[in-house]
């Protein structure tokens, strides 16, 4: 019999079934069904993912959301993981049982007002950040997104009918627009030489060696490809880019952290069990250098980590905990690696010691799923005073997010980087922060764009240079980067169109405008949680499907170890 109509004869029996009965035998029979169902599985699970997969694949095409070919590939990568992620959630026995109320309950819910007002009852009466000493600086480079493809070729179409271009597949005729050497502002990705030469100019041009000098790299960087990826495939970018880095000898340190690409499927991570764990291990064995044994261990173990550099720590974390394309959070949402209690003690070791911190990952939270976003944002205000700095890429743009408070006062920023690829119609970007040395208040930042036209026209033996597109103070006419004063300049955005107009054009990293609104652009800077941005536009909140059927936070009242992976089994039964 179908195990989905087992359980739905299981509902149906349990709800007339009282709560004594439960505890002395029903339980241990429900337990016993679930289990028999679970021993069959393994047969539906395949003929019920190949179904789904004919239907989805069917669907894309006849849709023209893509070819057939990008659908398929993109489809059978993700298919399983969605079909995992709610098989697991609604065919665990301690979830199931209890719900039919044949068992007591195994989970307690974790209510976000609770975890909102326990965070805050210590919170500092002032909060507001110290005045910038001045004597003395550092400098902060942000990299993002750099996705070179290794596949890129000279010559053919930077347009085409795929979701990624610039490939030897893709002829050009005579009159065609055609790829350039260095890149294309198109649907494509960045060439590898290109990336080689933007190292030689940070070396160059931009790196002060007589100012300590940090990079932070924020994930991103294989190739948009995704229906035709792999475990390995995904990580030998960064193997090169990191290759690359250490070849260039810059002299400075280096904040590295993995994006959502860097997962096969893309934007999956499963936290659930060790079957992901090997992604950490090539990333920290990949780092160590940077990190140091300690940290990179401690990486592998947890996927993130927090670097001290007398009044600085930098806490770099794994955004895929927050991502809502990740389909294994569909298991359990509730602070999968503990990342946030650890935070917690980590801010409050920091608070006692007066030293600064900045986060960095690679997805701002305004971009993450809201329970979580809203339980930072209460991390984020508790310990705002010494909460100096956000950095983060994955928007292939450049704005910032505002963070408030409580009674929506500003207290806090996040700063979004536009990608050095060039993915979609951008040109090649980074940034470089001034930060004041004793307080770590941002004091300004420099925008560089590289001019691809103009390279492209001279060939491959041009030698790039990166132009700096503005600074902020003086693009957005203010004097200082504090909260308040970026507040301030959101509130010019309804009497200033150029000042709009500003904004648009760098969201799109200088390739042109999109004609975003003085109202949209006001809420989308002053908004760091994504239900937040969309109550400032007066749009009535709606839930997709994936939030009808995802657990909200919970935390086990009997603690269970941690399910291993049936491969990571396999494997461990092959060593012994």
């Amino acid at each position: 019999m179908n195990k989905y109509i087992i359980l739905l004869i299981l509902c149906s029996i349990g709800f007339s079934t009282s709560q004594t009965q439960q505890e002395k035998f029903f339980c241990k029979q429900c337990h016993h069904f679930v289990h028999t169902v679970q021993k069959v599985e393994h047969f539906w699970d395949k003929s019920i993912v190949w179904f789904l997969e004919l239907v989805a694949e069917g669907y894309c095409a006849y849709a023209k959301i893509e070819k057939f070919s990008v659908c398929k590939g993109a489809i059978h990568e993700m298919t399983p993981v969605i079909f995992e992620g709610i098989q697991t959630r609604f065919l665990d026995e301690d979830f199931i049982c209890p719900l039919i109320r044949w068992c007591p309950k195994v989970y307690e819910e974790l209510k976000l007002e609770d975890y909102i007002s326990n965070i805050l009852k210590d919170k500092p009466e002032n909060t507001q950040w110290p005045e910038i000493d001045g004597t003395d600086t550092i400098e902060i480079i942000h990299v993002s997104d750099i996705h070179t493809d290794l596949l890129y070729k000279e010559g053919t179409l930077p347009k085409c009918d795929e979701p990624l271009c610039c490939r030897e597949e893709f002829k050009a005729k005579d009159n065609d627009q055609k790829a350039g050497y260095w890149g294309s502002a198109a649907v494509c990705d960045l060439p590898e030489r290109t990336f080689q030469q933007f190292v030689n100019f940070l070396k160059t041009d931009v790196i002060n060696p007589d100012k300590k000098t940090f990079l932070f790299w924020t994930g991103d960087s294989v190739q948009h490809d995704v229906w035709k990826q792999g475990r390995e495939y995904n990580i030998q970018n960064s193997r090169r880019i990191t290759e690359i880095f250490t070849k260039g000898d810059l002299g400075i340190t280096f904040i590295p952290q993995i994006g959502n690409h860097e997962a096969f499927p893309v934007n999956q991570y499963d936290y659930m069990t060790d079957k992901d764990s090997n992604l950490r291990v090539e990333f920290s064995n990949m780092w160590r250098e940077w990190l140091g044994d300690e940290t990179a261990q401690f990486f592998k173990e947890n996927g993130f980590y927090a670097k001290e550099f007398d009044n600085l720590k930098v806490i770099a974390f794994d955004s895929q905990i927050c991502n809502p394309d990740n389909w294994y959070l569909l298991k359990d949402p509730t602070d999968p690696t503990g990342f946030l209690d650890w935070a917690e003690q980590e801010l409050k070791k920091s608070e006692q010691k007066d030293q600064a911190v900045y986060f960095t990952a690679h997805i701002y939270t305004s971009s993450c799923l809201v329970p979580w976003a809203r339980r930072f944002n209460a991390l984020v205000e508790r310990y705002a005073f010494i909460v100096r700095g956000q950095i983060y890429g994955h928007a292939h743009g450049e704005f910032f997010n505002l963070y408030k408070d409580q009674k929506g006062e500003p207290m806090n920023i996040a700063y979004i980087s536009s990608s050095l690829t060039t993915y979609t119609y951008k040109k090649p970007s980074f940034r470089k922060f001034i930060v004041d040395a004793k307080t770590m208040i941002p004091i300004n930042y420099y925008e560089y764009r590289l001019d691809l036209d103009k390279y492209n026209q001279i060939g491959k033996d041009a030698v790039l240079k990166w132009d700096i597109a503005f600074d902020f103070l003086s693009e957005y006419g203010a004097t200082k980067m504090y909260p308040a004063d970026l507040f301030a300049i959101t509130e010019r955005l309804f009497t200033e169109p150029e000042l709009v107009k500003k904004f648009d054009f760098n969201s799109n990293s200088g390739t042109g405008i999109s004609g975003d609104s003085a109202k949209y652009l006001y809420c989308k800077l002053n908004h760091s949680i994504n239900d937040d941005l969309h109550l400032c536009l007066g749009e009535t909140l709606k839930k997709d499907w994936t939030e009808y059927i995802s657990p909200g936070w919970k935390k086990r009242m009997v603690q269970m170890p941690k399910k291993e992976s049936k491969k990571h089994k396999k494997q461990k039964k092959q060593k012994q």
